[in-house]
């Protein structure tokens, strides 16, 4: 097989050449929502142990009621479909800030970059040192941007601080992100790093609605995602100059998706709204309307094993549309089993 270039949501997606369905994806399912641990019959993953810093989109979805327990992210797909370790796994709470779930998986919900520096740094940095981790994974800035337009929404910052604010916050994003990359690279030769660029703000359907009437609304997200656009340069040049850190680009692809003209897009043999939000699994967003669903995430868990793949010879194996599909569908029949899921359309 060779190796695949990169996610493209299109029609002719069967044609490409992708890893076909596992008779085994059923058992891994069932794994994963009992917590038994991977799937004994999914490819023996090149990668690992994966310890992660970021937000919601990468804190485990399961404990999160009532969308995001609807749903799994990209954490639980790679665990799930590719049995990749992120630790030990618990329903115990550890406390703050890592609670339940994955040991390695520092990631909190609602985290902006000064509580990743302040909370998930140091306990990620010592498992790195320690040898416990041997791939970090570094995806944040989001709530950076979120907590920013709160501040104006509530009157906190007034609109006409807000520019300054949008270059204060970016300013403090780009050095925190290079805090932790520096951070863990130094804290052992032997680690590598996989980092995420981030994708518009003013796609988020909860920025994107609240603009739709209001043209300072507009102007205010057209200013951040200035920021973000600045951000992700930073990260891709980090990337770039470095032979230990891999690069996945869910701005670009974030991008290319969303650029459908139709409002959907075909993946894994299912039409995939991008626009509207909802718990069933053809929808790209979560009812909440800021969280990405079970197929969006799978699309990051694509994206990340691509890029270990390519950057450092992993050999993982992406999860192939089908396979992520299958396994979104299957969690939404235990999260309807449960009474969790209730679409919007």
């Amino acid at each position: 097989m060779s190796q695949r270039r990169s996610f493209r949501p299109s029609p002719c997606e069967a044609l490409e050449e992708r890893v076909v369905l596992s008779p085994t994806v059923a058992l891994s399912i069932h794994a994963a929502n009992h917590h038994h641990g991977p799937n004994p019959g999914a490819p023996v993953p090149f990668v690992g142990p994966v310890g992660t810093l970021g937000d919601s989109y990468t804190d485990e979805y399961r404990f999160y009621s009532p969308d995001r327990s609807a749903a799994r992210n990209w954490v639980e797909v790679l665990h799930a479909l590719r049995g990749v370790s992120f630790g030990h796994y618990t329903t115990a709470s550890r406390g703050e800030p890592r609670n339940q779930g994955f040991a390695d998986n520092w990631a909190r919900s609602d985290a902006d970059s000064n509580a990743m520096i302040q909370n998930q740094l140091p306990g990620l940095t010592a498992q790195v040192a320690a040898g416990q981790v041997k791939v970090a994974w570094v995806f944040i800035g989001g709530d950076d941007y979120l907590h920013l337009l709160n501040k104006v929404r509530a009157g906190t910052i007034a609109p006409a601080d807000a520019p300054a604010a949008i270059i204060q916050t970016t300013a403090q994003l780009e050095v925190n992100f290079l805090t932790a990359v520096n951070t863990l690279l130094a804290a052992n030769p032997d680690v590598k790093l996989v980092v995420s660029t981030l994708p518009p703000i003013s796609d988020v359907p909860l920025a994107r609605l609240a603009a739709q009437s209001n043209p300072l609304a507009q102007a205010l997200l057209a200013g951040v995602d200035q920021g973000v656009a600045s951000y992700n340069n930073l990260i891709k040049a980090t990337a770039g100059g470095s032979s230990r850190i891999a690069l996945v680009d869910l701005d670009a692809v974030t991008k290319q998706t969303t650029a459908s003209p139709t409002g959907t897009i075909e993946f894994g043999g299912q039409t995939i709204n991008l626009l509207t939000p909802s718990d069933d699994y053809h929808s790209f967003f979560l009812a909440d309307q800021i969280h990405i669903g079970t197929v969006a995430q799978g699309i990051v868990a694509d994206q990340f094993a691509l890029a270990v793949d390519q950057k450092f010879g992993a050999r993982l194996v992406p999860p192939s549309p089908v396979e992520i599909v299958h396994y979104a569908a299957a969690i939404q029949r235990h999260a309807s089993h449960l009474g969790a899921v209730h679409p919007k359309y």
